[in-house]
Parts: structure tokens; C-alpha cells; sequence
């Protein structure tokens, strides 16, 4: 049989806690980070009038922007300059 003291048993429940606490923390950290990135993912800002707005449809090479209707290309840009 384990023979455990008070003081120890209020140790190993603080650091169960601690551990508990800090692996949530982490693994948030993490849902975060990666709906940010589909969020990026599927944002467009237009380049004339700068509005943002999400993108529609898959596949589609340009977008039209809602505002003012000029198109937009989606995905990176491969121009120098």
C-alpha cells in the first residue's frame, strides 16, 4: 500500500490541475490559430477599392468584388512588383 501525507496529496493535486489547465490552454491556442488561418483563407480584399470580402464558390481563378465589380485573383498573387 502507498502511504501518502497531506501535504503531498494537495501537491499532486495541484500539479494534476496545473497540467490540466495548461494542456487546455495549449490545444485552445491551437483551435485558434487554425480558424484564423481559414479565415485568411477565405478572405479577399479588393484591390481598387479595398473592401474585404469572403470568398465564394471553389475553384474560381478571379472573383468580382461586390462593391465596384472589378475582378480580383484569388489565391497568390505570382506578379513581380
Amino acid at each position: 500500500m502507498i502511504e501518502i501525507n497531506w501535504p503531498q496529496l494537495f501537491t499532486v493535486i495541484l500539479f494534476i490541475t496545473v497540467a490540466v489547465v495548461g494542456i487546455e490552454g495549449f490545444f485552445g491556442r491551437m483551435r485558434e490559430r487554425r480558424i484564423g488561418s481559414s479565415i485568411r483563407r477565405n478572405l479577399l480584399r479588393c484591390r481598387i477599392c479595398g473592401r474585404s470580402y469572403k470568398k465564394e464558390g471553389r475553384g474560381k481563378e478571379i472573383q468580382h468584388c461586390p462593391e465596384c465589380a472589378s475582378p480580383n485573383i484569388c489565391g497568390r498573387d505570382r506578379r513581380l512588383g
